[in-house]
């Protein structure tokens, strides 16, 4: 079985890296396991501020958040009939995605080079760059 965990942050460009997985997992004749995967920052708890906020809000929040930047990478997966597990993860992204990609036994990791955020080139290019240096498996990196 081979397993490939797709990483995606709900960008424009999380369409082009489904895609590319698309395209991978279609090269394959043995069975596929495909773990679509987000991966959202934690929030800041400012010494207690949870509480006022709550444990179950911020459940919410992240799973909420999630399923949004997961939704057009798993359409387009599901479209080209592929089945697909989804996970929505809270942690520094790269070691999320390398400990993920661990623990499910994958053979790669797909994600783009470049994500959301005002500094986008810098910041999430070294999320790309750091899941290179930490995955215990093969990245296939997809450029912006």
């Amino acid at each position: 079985m081979t397993r490939i965990l797709i990483a995606v942050d709900g960008s424009s460009h999380s369409t082009k890296v489904a895609q590319a997985a698309i395209r991978q997992a279609s090269a394959y004749k043995r069975p596929l396991e495909l773990h679509l995967v987000y991966v959202h920052l934690p929030i800041p708890t400012l010494g207690g501020m949870i509480k006022p906020v709550g444990h179950e809000a911020l459940r919410r929040y992240y799973r909420e958040e999630g399923e949004d930047a997961l939704s057009r990478a798993k359409k387009l997966i599901d479209r080209a009939k592929f089945a697909c597990t989804a996970h929505i993860l809270v942690g520094p992204i790269a070691k999320s995605l390398a400990k993920t990609a661990k623990t499910l036994k994958c053979d790669m990791i797909i994600m783009g080079t470049h994500g959301i955020g005002a500094m986008s080139g810098m910041l999430l290019g070294s999320v790309a760059a750091k899941t290179v240096h930490l995955a215990p498996c093969p990245v296939l990196l997809i450029r912006d």
